[in-house]
């Protein structure tokens, strides 16, 4: 009897291979900066991963990581100190604004940044490799808030959240989809989602995107 044919066997190998290397390749590179002359504590979650938090030096502090191919529902928030504990980054959460993520659905990646429920620090997303280009149809940039003066810059119906956020709360940005009274936020930070349906109703866009395989930076004080 004829021994079977290596041949089969070498063909699948190859391509796992090809389909492992191609994987690699589309997997996303999110580096996440510290420029604020504090240290910052930064927490990510996603849909299918609980939250995890890491401390970043002042000016200097920054982490890669890769989330692989596909990354939904993620978000990435910030708070004052350096201690990364989870549960007070959970409390955060709610008084920080969020750089949001879905990448590698429908073979595309989408970006935001979101005040919709308050804003505590200054924050950036950077498409730092964009994978050949921009999907077509999409809206491409680098999306950033920066509110100078906090405390005089949060008033009534707005008020300030105190630790460990020590931000200022979005009031009616969750429930309200028209941007009164949430016009103070849509003003300082045009480029971000600051009241339901906000991105039905911003020009330019406030949801961004890139081809899948893309990686960015998210940037703390810009």
């Amino acid at each position: 009897m004829a021994k079977p044919s290596a041949a089969p066997v070498a063909l699948t190998a190859v391509v796992l291979l090809l389909l492992a290397m191609t994987s690699s390749s589309l997997a996303a590179i999110i580096t996440v900066r510290n420029q604020c002359p504090i240290w910052i504590s930064v927490c990510q979650e996603s849909l299918r991963r609980p939250a995890t938090c890491f401390a970043l030096s002042p000016r200097t502090g920054a982490r890669s990581m890769n989330v692989g191919r596909v990354w939904e529902s993620a978000i990435i928030s910030g708070f004052r100190g350096n201690n990364a504990n989870v549960q007070q980054g959970i409390q955060a959460k709610p008084q920080a604004n969020l750089a949001e993520f879905t990448l590698g659905l429908n073979n595309m990646d989408k970006y935001d940044l979101s005040n919709v429920n308050a804003y505590n620090l200054p924050l950036m997303i950077n498409p730092t490799f964009t994978n050949g280009g921009v999907r077509r149809g999409l809206h491409w940039g680098s999306p950033r808030f920066y509110i100078p003066f906090l405390d005089s810059f949060c008033k009534p119906p707005n008020r300030h959240t105190g630790p460990p956020g020590k931000g200022c709360i979005n009031v009616v940005g969750p429930t309200t989809p028209r941007p009164t009274p949430s016009k103070a936020f849509k003003r300082a930070c045009p480029s971000s989602y600051s009241y339901t349906l906000d991105d039905r109703n911003a020009n330019p866009g406030v949801m961004y995107g890139c081809n899948v395989g893309s990686n960015y930076e998210v940037d703390f004080c810009p």
